[in-house]
């Protein structure tokens, strides 16, 4: 793995931007053999112009001289060549740019359809799956720990679970499962070529009417007094991933989201932390942070969390010392000031979470995104706008970001970070790492957002340096840690 603990993708270096490059150096050279061609209409149209033929008459020697120089201009040698050349580099560049776009394409749709293919047949089969698992599992096989060890060591498996259209139509195929499919599935919010969040959709819309994965409800968020013990504010990348510990602990501390007010020359930055997943139980319960809200969420539905995450962040801004001194000495005292700059940061869930907020232009609207970090979460295709800068961070042998089966886009706003565990290319990784759900341990994000404070990428570079708002600490006044209970209520 060449030694090379992180691998970086998308940002300034990444293949997008290398290949806007050459469509516009394709444009460029164009142009440039547009005005050379402009030019040698020009000196051509010298050669039948009445003073020179005069001349040529009264000074034949001169006028040779001078017929030559016009030939070497406007032949083949001269202009024209140059010109033809630049157009050639123009078409050829742009041709190599068209032709990686067009094969990635077609590996897009390859991929596709094979994970369709796949999922159909899991579709197909799946009340035999489940009588054989059920079966295994009465003789003492631990399937479940199989299939996790069998991720680790390929992690290409979990890639299949993007083909959730295969999957429906498969269910969809069998009397038995049929049922279980809402049909026809609900399209409104999405836009053409959406096929799998509609797909995931209609899987959720079916677990509804059997009174599962139903996100019915409201948010009611509480302030907390204090923020939890140990929440710190973040100096750096690794401070953030460190923090989210704190706030995402769901055996002591469940069901809360940490916003932060780091105060800059004018105004604050907000950083809000939303927590990965707390509860596995398909029935929708009190707490948001659960199976039903990462379903809804890869549907690109709203949710009850969504809902809460903004009240937060709202209630937070209208409490703050520095807001509320903007408000008393405005001309109109029920103005509210402009809010500054705010990154969404999330594990898992989390950052399913942030990144379908910033895809929200409801949200967007109301609160500036600025940024959004992701740790082990699948936010590949999550319509985020272009002026928002991503960061995500992944493991290699993390099942969970892979299960939305493609990989994150490539731009130069969006930087993918990924890890390779187990592999001995980090010595500080834990001894008898074999499973994907130990490579979703945010303990380990904590080591990988430590390396890219480290890494002299310069997308990273780039990322850390539109980021530094966030991360300025007590530079400009004493930030505020303030955290929320979000519950989901009827």
């Amino acid at each position: 793995m060449n030694g090379k603990p992180i691998r970086v993708r998308g940002g300034s270096s990444g293949t997008a931007v290398g290949l806007d490059s050459l469509d516009a150096a394709a444009g460029l050279l164009a142009d440039v053999a547009h005005e050379a061609a402009v030019v040698v209409s020009h000196v051509a149209a010298v050669a039948t112009d009445p003073d020179l033929v005069a001349g040529s008459v009264l000074s034949p020697l001169t006028g040779a001289w001078a017929d030559a120089a016009l030939i070497e201009a406007v032949g083949p040698l001269g202009l024209p060549g140059e010109m033809a050349a630049l157009l050639s580099l123009s078409v050829a560049l742009a041709a190599a740019s068209r032709s990686y776009r067009q094969a990635e394409e077609a590996a897009a749709r390859t991929l596709e359809l094979a994970q369709d293919t796949v999922m159909y047949a899991v579709g197909a089969c799946a009340p035999a799956i489940v009588v054989g698992v059920l079966a295994l599992d009465a003789l003492g096989v631990e399937v479940a720990r199989l299939l996790d060890e069998a991720v680790f060591a390929t992690p290409a498996i979990a890639d299949v679970a993007g083909g959730a259209e295969g999957l429906v139509a498969g269910l969809r195929s069998d009397p038995l499962t049929r049922p279980f499919i809402a049909t026809p599935p609900r399209t409104e919010g999405l836009t053409a070529g959406q096929d799998y969040e509609v797909a995931v959709r209609a899987l959720a819309d079916g677990a509804a009417l059997w009174g599962l994965l139903s996100d019915r409800g409201r948010a009611r968020v509480t302030p907390q007094a204090s923020p939890r013990a140990g929440a710190r504010v973040p100096r750096s990348l690794e401070d953030l991933a460190a923090d989210q510990r704190n706030v995402g602990d769901s055996e002591a501390y469940a069901g809360h989201v940490r916003v932060i007010e780091v105060p800059r020359a004018q105004g604050s930055a907000w950083i809000v932390e939303i927590s990965g997943t707390q509860v596995w139980d398909p029935g929708a319960g009190r707490n948001p942070f659960d199976l039903t809200t990462d379903v809804r969420t890869m549907a690109q539905d709203g949710t009850v969390l969504a809902e809460g995450v903004q009240q937060a962040l709202e209630q937070a801004q209208a409490s703050s010392a520095r807001a509320l001194s903007a408000q008393a000495s405005a001309a109109q005292p029920s103005t509210v000031p402009t809010p500054g700059p705010v990154m969404l940061v999330g594990h898992s869930l989390g950052g399913m979470a942030a990144a379908g907020l910033a895809s929200s232009p409801r949200f967007t609207q109301a609160q500036p995104v600025t940024h959004v970090v992701t740790m082990g979460s699948p936010v590949g295709r999550m319509p985020i706008p272009a002026d928002i800068q991503v960061l995500s961070l992944e493991h290699r042998q993390d099942a969970v970001p892979r299960l939305d089966g493609v990989p994150n886009p490539d731009r130069a706003t969006w930087v993918t970070v990924s890890r390779e565990l187990g592999g001995g290319e980090d010595p500080t990784d834990p001894a008898g790492l074999d499973r994907a759900s130990e490579a979703h341990d945010t303990r380990l994000y904590v080591r990988t957002a430590a390396l890219v404070d480290q890494s002299t990428d310069p997308g990273l570079a780039a990322w850390r340096s539109g980021a530094s708002d966030f991360f300025a600490g007590d530079t400009h006044g004493p930030p505020v840690v303030r955290d929320y209970t979000v519950e989901r209520i009827t």
